[in-house]
C-alpha cells in the first residue's frame, strides 16, 4: 500500500514537471533593441539630476539620481526616431564607487504594438562595463512581462551619455 501510495506521488511530481516544461516552452522571447540618451544636469535640457548628495569630498557613494532620459532607435539623437522614455532613479550603492542600484521604468510612447506600454526594471549596475538586470513586470501589451537586459555604454561627453540596452523577456498568457 506505501508502495502504490509512494508511485502516485512520484507520478504526479513527474506529470506537473512535465506539463510546466511544456507550458514554459511554448512561451515566445521577446527581443527590444534601442538607445538611452542622457543629458548631464547642468546642461541645457538636462534629463538627470543629483537629488540626494551626502558628501562635500569626491565620493558619490550614497548619491541618489532621478532621469527621464529619452529613448530611441538609434545612436544618434539628431538621426534617430524617438520611441520613449526611460523614468527612473540611480542610487551609487558601492563604497568603491563601481556601480549602484537603478529601478527604471521605459515608457514606449511610439513603439509599434507596444507603444503606450511599459517594461520595469531593477538591478545593479555597472560603471566599468556591460550591466544586465531584472525585468520585474510591465504594463499593456507587457503585462506580466519577466526577464532580463543587457546595458553597455556606448558613448560619453562632458554633457551627454549613450547606452545601448538590449532587453529578452517572455510573456504570460
Amino acid at each position: 500500500m506505501a508502495a502504490a501510495r509512494c508511485s502516485s506521488v512520484v507520478l504526479m511530481l513527474l506529470l506537473t514537471c512535465c506539463c510546466s516544461a511544456a507550458s514554459a516552452a511554448d512561451e515566445k522571447l521577446t527581443h527590444l533593441h534601442f538607445y538611452f540618451h542622457e543629458v548631464n544636469a547642468g546642461a541645457p535640457n538636462a534629463t538627470v539630476v543629483n537629488v540626494a548628495s551626502l558628501h562635500k569630498n569626491t565620493s558619490t557613494f550614497g548619491d541618489l539620481n532621478v532621469f527621464d532620459n529619452a529613448l530611441r532607435e538609434g545612436p544618434d539623437p539628431a538621426a534617430s526616431r524617438l520611441i520613449g522614455r526611460a523614468q527612473g532613479i540611480g542610487v551609487h550603492a558601492s563604497l568603491d564607487e563601481s556601480g549602484g542600484l537603478t529601478a527604471i521604468n521605459f515608457v514606449f510612447s511610439d513603439y509599434g504594438e507596444f507603444s503606450g506600454s511599459t517594461l520595469a526594471t531593477m538591478g545593479h549596475f555597472t560603471v566599468s562595463g556591460p550591466s544586465e538586470r531584472s525585468i520585474v513586470g510591465g504594463t499593456g501589451k507587457l503585462r506580466f512581462a519577466r526577464g532580463y537586459m543587457t546595458s553597455k555604454l556606448l558613448s560619453s561627453t562632458d554633457t551627454s551619455i549613450v547606452v545601448v540596452f538590449d532587453m529578452y523577456f517572455t510573456l504570460a498568457d
